[in-house]
């Protein structure tokens, strides 16, 4: 198996490219406020959003078992992640204290959304693509 098509090794690489964006975001987000302030908002979006990234494609694969039709699939792993994302995102912040709750937190929810629907996507075409056509089936 070639490392490239490794779960395992796409999704590390995508948490260190999230750690370092968001965390790089955060400090300048925040550059109005001091270097203590500056620096608690970088880590802590880093780490959040490299752990969100994590997390996020796990709860769509969870979301999207089952034997539901797709659509329902694809729905309830959009609402599912989405909403995991908004509350975690602002829920950690207040508890670090972001001086820039809003204007820190915006990227990650707009990338993050299109992350985990592009992700929900994926499986459904997937998805679609392991169903036998009905020439198979006879």
């Amino acid at each position: 198996m070639q490392l490239q098509h490794s779960p395992i090794i796409r999704s590390l690489a995508a948490a260190a490219v999230a750690f370092t964006f968001y965390a790089l975001w955060a400090w300048w987000a925040n550059r109005l406020h001091s270097p203590s302030a500056q620096q608690t908002a970088a880590l802590t979006q880093g780490a959040y959003s490299a752990s969100v990234t994590l997390a996020l494609t796990s709860v769509v694969e969870l979301l999207y078992r089952g034997r539901q039709p797709r659509r329902l699939r694809f729905a309830r792993c959009v609402i599912g992640s989405v909403a995991l994302l908004v509350v975690s995102s602002v829920a950690i912040h207040l508890l670090a204290g972001t001086a820039e709750l809003w204007l820190t937190v915006l990227p990650s929810w707009i990338f993050g959304s299109a992350y985990a629907v592009a992700y929900a996507l994926a499986l459904t075409r997937s998805d679609r693509e392991c169903e036998p056509s009905l020439g198979e089936l006879s």
